[in-house]
């Protein structure tokens, strides 16, 4: 079963709340406190099992904003499908409504058919967790632990342990076996002194007395029988003690005569069979490296003695890697030589070509002179830009004196025209005083199309209106006929069954439906609409008053004086605007005239700087100005060619003395190698035959290194053969023995003590619990046959007593017949009724005695038949919160409750666990019974922040276990602790607000 939709009408402070597409796995609630966890979590609890009574502690949570109480819920079931289950207040719980798939609705009855008969106590004691459940575990004392932790897994509540509480409370106010206080106490000791006084009268008759002491002695071995019944089932009890050890006395016993059976095991190294194989084994691999170390030896100096080389080679080595490396330059300074000669020519040619293009007249020695920086570049440039920025000067100032004359003219006739439009001052004073008579036009119009606006926003209104009334009249019409035509179908039915008088009666009934609709929705007109109409009505007459207004006043004569009185102001700023463009103009060609001045004078100064630079460098003075800059790049290009020719003529020198010298040693290095015949030295060939040289010198040196290295490793070899052999001597002098094969013997034994002494520790932790009777188990009693023999006399001693029973009730009757007489009845009379009253409290502990005995039955039953499935499953469940610490958990024989195994074997009581251990385990209870209790269906777990005091890693460990009942179960967690969000990362949360839903899934409902 799972829940997927909510919606709630009212609730508490919830109104109108809309939750669908829950997860069918696991749904995270988030919400800070205040924010309805809590509300949302008992309307659940309310939609399905009823609204919490007057008479109940649970508070109802009806809403105070005045919303509908109640709201719904969605399931989905395996066995019905998609149900919706709405409650809604009616009785003391509400009215509850089931509606199926097909259509059907059901009530109450169904609710617990579905729930398997569970009412809401179980299932908050089963399926629902918050805080107080664990809260319960912390307020227990010690020893009432264990008890809890066993009724919680019985029923999912602690109810039996405050049940039996209470039945002990209860009788021990009734009687308590060493009180005095007590009621049933307390008229005990009034009957014994009245049983005092009834015996003295009794010793006047002998047949009495003999009967008393009769009675006194049925009575006596009543007692002496209950005493050895009590004692043989005490003794019952220990023997089933001592059997349940009884397997763990024997095997310690036979551990411990075992460990004195061995051999001598000590002294001996710890753990010395490891550490001398370690060293043998450490040996063996440096023995054989000594070995293939010596042989390789002889390889090498066999291999040396084959090798010969020529020494003048390494001796002269430098001088050959020299010539070497310098072979490449040589025959590069050899093509460069060449490069240079023809490189030389062509530059000259070059020169001479640059010098013609601008008759350039300077000797080649003054042109290095030359001062081609980049100042003198930036004059060049400078006279060159000077020259185009004065040309286009001349051209500006030209195009602007043109445009200043034409624009002065143009002004000069503007202005004219203008003053001969303007109306003269008197016939303009004239035409405005005529103006200010006319009434304004504006205000009438303004007023029109207010009205206009009006009416059309009154017309649409009435449009709306009569749209909705003509389809609350279709409404009813439909309605009317659809009961009619019902009706006349239930009369056919009454007709066919003969029943005439009620099938006539809806016959007319049904006929009478379709006048009555036509009457009803006649009369549905609203006045609202008359209204309208009216007020339609009353802005026209208005409107039609101010158009005849409009249409018989005469304006036409007002808008043309206006017309003539705007045009001549607007003529007048004109003329005004004309004066200031005329003035402006005037000043603009004084200007012009100024700047022609200004050309003039710099034209002279910028041909007198470009005359002196063409004789300082030499240029002929018919070259222009705007050239200068080309020529620059051309004298710039003369003087770099005559320093590229300066340069290739001392690199062509420099080339020929190199190439010479290089020659020269080529000849001096085969004259040390005894090369003769100077044709044939070739530098490739020698460099060759000294690598093939180096080669044997080097495989020589690698020998020796190798040789020098080998016996090195045979040094250190030895030592560490030597230093592990006295280790391995050290070991033996430890164990106190003489060679291997005692100390390996002596080993083994010690590794066997250890692991007896081991598992011997493990039993007598286990064995301290049960005290004293460790030391009076003995292996070879049959405690089961011991046992057996203690019932069988049990039994037998129960007969005689019953037996004895019948003969103290025969002596009783017979005293009761011999006791007469006045002061002896009355005493009488009052023995009896303190004996009355003695057993009416006899009788209510008897009762609470019996409902104890029921209790502790009904705890069996589900011990035998519930309970080992629910540890089954929590043992389970307990592992994985606990990082498998604990891996078992078993029934205490002794009280009620439970002992739990770590991975150790050691065994707890739940007394003895840490509290949040304790917490764990009840838990694993919880969940296990959950699933055990209905195995058929899946109900949903509903948790309440109930794992806020566990650390991350407990956290950690319940998180898994929810994430693994939810493939399962679904679950629906509420938390107000980002960490426990934080922890839940993968599932989608509905996070709840002071206002509202922040976050939630898509309505279902």
């Amino acid at each position: 079963m799972k829940i997927i939709g909510i919606q709630v009408y009212g609730y508490g402070k919830l109104e109108n709340l809309e939750l669908g597409e829950l997860s069918p796995h696991l749904q995270v609630f988030f919400g800070q406190n205040e924010a309805g966890k809590s509300t949302l979590m008992s309307f659940i609890h309310s939609i399905l099992f009823g609204f919490p009574t007057k008479q109940q502690n649970e508070q109802r949570y009806i809403p105070k904003a005045g919303a509908k109480y109640g709201g719904k819920l969605i399931l989905q079931t395996d066995e019905y499908g998609t149900i919706l289950i709405e409650r809604l207040p009616g009785k003391a719980t509400g009215e509850v409504s089931v509606f199926m798939p097909d259509g059907s609705v059901y009530g109450e009855e169904f609710i617990s058919e579905l729930f398997q008969g569970m009412d809401k106590n179980l299932f908050k004691n089963v399926y629902s967790f918050n805080i107080h459940g664990l809260q319960g575990v912390h307020n227990l004392k010690r020893e009432d632990v264990g008890r809890f932790l066993f009724s919680a897994g019985t029923i999912g509540t602690d109810a039996l342990l405050e049940l039996q509480t209470k039945l002990v409370k209860e009788m021990d106010g009734l009687y308590k076996p060493k009180g005095k206080n007590p009621p049933l106490n307390m008229e005990l000791i009034r009957l014994k002194e009245e049983h005092a006084k009834v015996t003295k009268w009794q010793e006047k008759n002998n047949e009495y007395e003999s009967l008393l002491n009769e009675q006194q002695q049925l009575e006596n071995e009543l007692v002496s029988y209950d005493s050895k019944i009590s004692s043989l089932k005490q003794k019952i009890q220990e023997s089933e003690k001592l059997r349940s050890i009884q397997p763990i006395v024997e095997e310690y016993q036979t551990l411990q005569n075992r460990l004195q059976s061995l051999p001598v095991f000590e002294p001996y190294p710890e753990d010395g069979l490891n550490r001398l194989e370690q060293l043998q084994a450490q040996i063996k691999p440096y023995q054989a490296q000594l070995a293939a170390i010596n042989g390789q030896i002889l390889e090498w100096n066999k291999e040396k003695s084959e090798i010969n080389f020529a020494k003048q080679y390494i001796v002269n080595e430098q001088r050959i890697l020299e010539l070497v490396e310098n072979k490449n330059l040589f025959y590069e300074k050899e093509n460069r030589f060449q490069q240079v000669t023809i490189e030389l020519q062509e530059i000259e040619d070059e020169l001479n070509q640059l010098i013609d293009r601008i008759n350039f007249t300077l000797p080649e020695k003054d042109v290095l002179k030359l001062n081609l920086s980049i100042t003198a570049k930036d004059m060049f440039s400078e006279v060159v830009s000077e020259t185009a920025r004065h040309r286009q000067q001349k051209h500006f100032l030209d195009n602007s004196f043109t445009q200043v004359k034409e624009a002065l003219d143009n002004s000069e006739q503007k202005l004219r025209d203008l003053k001969q439009q303007v109306l003269p001052e008197e016939q303009r004073k004239r035409y405005e005083k005529k103006k200010s008579q006319y009434t304004s036009k504006e205000n009438l119009e303004s007023e029109k199309l207010l009205i206009e606006d009006e009416i059309k926003r009154i017309d649409q209104k009435m449009q709306r209106m009569t749209a909705k009334e003509s389809e609350n009249k279709q409404k009813y019409t439909r309605l009317f006929y659809g009961i009619g035509f019902t009706l006349l179908i239930i009369s056919v039915y009454f007709y066919v069954t003969k029943d005439w008088i009620i099938g006539g009666i809806l016959t007319i009934l049904g006929a009478l439906m379709w006048p009555v609709g036509k009457t009803v929705t006649s009369q549905m007109t609203s006045s609202f609409i008359h209204e309208l109409q009216d007020d339609r009505e009353r802005l026209m007459k208005k409107l039609e008053a101010i158009n005849e207004q409009l249409t018989h006043s005469n304006y036409s004569d007002h808008e043309e004086l206006s017309a003539i009185l705007i045009r001549d102001k607007h003529l007048i700023q004109q003329i005004e605007i004309e004066k200031a463009t005329y003035r402006q103009n005037e000043r603009a060609l004084d200007k012009v005239f100024k700047d022609f001045e200004e050309w003039e004078k710099t034209e002279y100064s910028l041909e007198e700087k470009a005359t002196n630079i063409k004789k300082t460098y030499g240029l002929p003075l018919q070259i222009s100005n705007e050239r200068l800059l080309d020529v620059f790049q051309i004298l710039e290009a003369i003087k770099e060619k005559a320093l590229n020719k300066q340069k290739l003529s001392k690199a062509k020198v420099d080339l020929q003395n190199e190439i010479s010298n290089f020659q020269s040693k080529i000849y001096t290095v085969a004259k040390q190698l005894n090369i003769e015949d100077r044709s044939s030295i070739k530098v490739d060939q020698i460099a060759i035959q000294l690598q093939v040289e180096k080669k044997k010198y080097e495989q020589l040196l690698q020998i020796d290194a190798k040789i020098k290295d080998s016996e090195e490793q045979i040094l250190k070899l030895s030592l560490e053969i030597e230093h592990l052999q006295k280790e391995i001597q050290v070991l033996w002098d430890i164990a106190k023995v003489s060679n291997e094969e005692e100390y390996r013997a002596k080993g083994q034994a010690n590794d066997t003590a250890r692991e007896l002494k081991e598992r011997m520790n493990l039993l007598m932790a286990q064995l301290e619990r049960f005290g004293k009777l460790v030391k009076i188990c003995n292996i070879e009693t049959d405690y089961e046959v011991l046992i057996e023999e203690m019932s069988a006399e049990t039994t037998r001693l129960h007969a005689i007593e019953k037996e004895r029973q019948g003969q103290l009730s025969a002596i009783n009757h017979r005293i009761q017949e011999l006791e007469e007489g006045g002061t002896y009845a009355d005493l009488l009379h009052s023995y009896e009724a303190s004996n009355s009253v003695v057993k009416n409290y006899a009788k209510n502990w008897a009762t609470l005695s019996v409902a104890k005995d029921i209790l502790t039955k009904t705890v069996d039953h589900y011990r035998t038949l519930r309970l080992p499935k629910v540890i089954k499953r929590a043992e389970h469940y307990f592992s994985i919160l606990t990082d498998k610490k604990y891996k078992r958990i078993y029934l205490d024989n002794e009280v009620d409750g439970f002992l739990v195994e770590n991975n150790k074997g050691v065994r707890y009581e739940p007394s003895e666990l840490s509290q949040a251990t304790s917490e764990q385990l009840y838990i694993s209870l919880r969940f296990s019974l959950a699933n055990t209790m209905h195995p058929s269906q899946s109900f949903p777990f509903i948790i309440d922040d109930s794992f806020v005091n566990f650390d991350s890693g407990r956290l950690s460990n319940v998180i898994s276990l929810i994430k693994e009942l939810s493939k399962e179960n679904q679950v629906l967690l509420f938390t107000c602790h980002q960490h426990v969000l934080e922890g839940f990362g993968e599932a989608k949360p509905i996070i709840l607000s002071n206002e509202g839903i922040i976050e939630y899934q898509k309505s279902m409902l």
